[in-house]
């Protein structure tokens, strides 16, 4: 028993022995800490805007209702929905053979009356000059040239009337024919044709609009109405294609509990693919700022209201407090202790603190 205890004993000692030889060994060695790997650019400045986005539907910069000024039917039509007009172009005609001998009989009436007063008028024109001869070499009394006199202004004012007559009438006639000849105010394409042949004319027989230019009828809020101009540039996104108009209008009136304002941008559409009812996305650029420390939004963290950034300073990260601006695009305009040329740490950030040991293993640029 004595034996057993003993060899108990003197295996626990050994034991201890190789214990502590571990531990002083383990003292004797340089414990290496680990190191991060970062990604790194340089701070750059650059113009950053502020946009303001809405969304809007496009219209005809002009839309004429065409319609006959004279009721009737309708004899024949030139045009068809989608059919490009110029203007004077006759869209179509009503029945008018009634009316156009009705008016040559009025324009001959008017015509007759004229040579009935023309030949009034030459008569006595000739009695007057004879008057006259008569009366100043005694012959004829004063009182018979007084009268050859007045009968000879009477009838030539008659003549006058006459031609008057004939000319303002026969303006009348013939638009009275031209209101059944109906053409088109405007060039443009036809939108709507709401007539048939046979069919009375109605209050909007035609539709036409002009699509060279168009109109994106929009709107913006009460705090940014004042930060935009007429005139000013606006980016517009149709159909995935980007087209560049310019703000027509601004109502001063605001809609929806007035805080809500219309805006008119008129853009070209030459090629006119551009179609009234399509929807457009709508960018105003609101405030554009001219170099300014930028920095891609991955790189910026955050702790409480606290917004901070990772730069390498002798080899070692150095946290500096920022204060985030304007954001776009992944980008966000920075004010703070940040300065241009500084090397930004933007990717493996949020390994790290001040004390961490790092190595840098890409160096990129603000647009990567």
């Amino acid at each position: 028993m004595k034996i057993k205890k003993m060899s108990v004993v003197c295996f626990l000692l050994m034991l201890l022995v190789l214990s502590g030889c571990d531990k002083s060994e383990a003292k004797g060695k340089k414990v290496e800490k680990k190191q991060t790997a970062v990604e790194v650019m340089k701070v750059e400045a650059k113009t950053i805007t502020e946009d303001y986005h809405s969304v809007g539907k496009i219209y005809a910069s002009e839309e004429v209702k065409v319609s006959s000024k004279k009721s009737g039917k309708v004899k024949k039509i030139y045009f068809d929905v989608g059919d490009v007009v110029k203007k004077g172009d006759v869209l179509y005609t009503l029945d008018n053979e009634d009316l156009v001998i009705d008016v040559e009989l009025k324009k001959s009436q008017y015509k007759k009356a004229l040579e009935n007063a023309k030949m009034n008028y030459e008569d006595a024109l000739n009695n007057f000059n004879k008057a006259k001869a008569l009366y100043e070499s005694g012959v004829l009394s004063k009182n018979a040239y007084d009268n050859a006199e007045k009968s000879y202004r009477q009838n030539k004012l008659n003549y006058e009337q006459a031609q008057k007559d004939l000319d303002s009438n026969s303006i009348t006639l013939d638009a009275s024919i031209s209101d059944t000849i109906i053409k088109s105010p405007i060039d443009g394409v036809i939108a709507e044709r709401n007539i048939e042949v046979g069919e009375n004319t109605t209050a909007s027989d035609f539709v036409i609009v002009n699509t060279d230019k168009v109109i994106v009828r929009t709107s913006v809020s009460e705090d940014i109405v004042n930060k935009i101009s007429i005139g000013d540039t606006v980016q517009t996104n149709i159909q995935s294609n980007n087209y560049m108009g310019k703000i027509k209008t601004i109502s001063p009136v605001g809609i929806n509990n007035g805080n809500i304002y219309p805006v008119e941008i008129e853009i070209e559409n030459k090629d006119g693919l551009l179609k009234p009812g399509m929807f457009a996305e709508v960018k105003f650029e609101i405030e554009r700022r001219e170099n300014q420390v930028v920095v891609p939004t991955k790189s910026i963290l955050s702790s409480g209201n606290e917004n901070y950034v990772y730069i390498v300073e002798e080899n070692k990260p150095k946290k500096v407090i920022i204060e985030k601006k304007i954001i776009k695009d992944g980008y966000v305009q920075v004010e703070g202790e940040l300065s241009v040329g500084d090397l930004l740490i933007v990717k493996g950030q949020e390994y790290i603190d001040e004390k961490s040991l790092i190595y840098v293993v890409n160096e990129v640029t603000l647009n990567e």
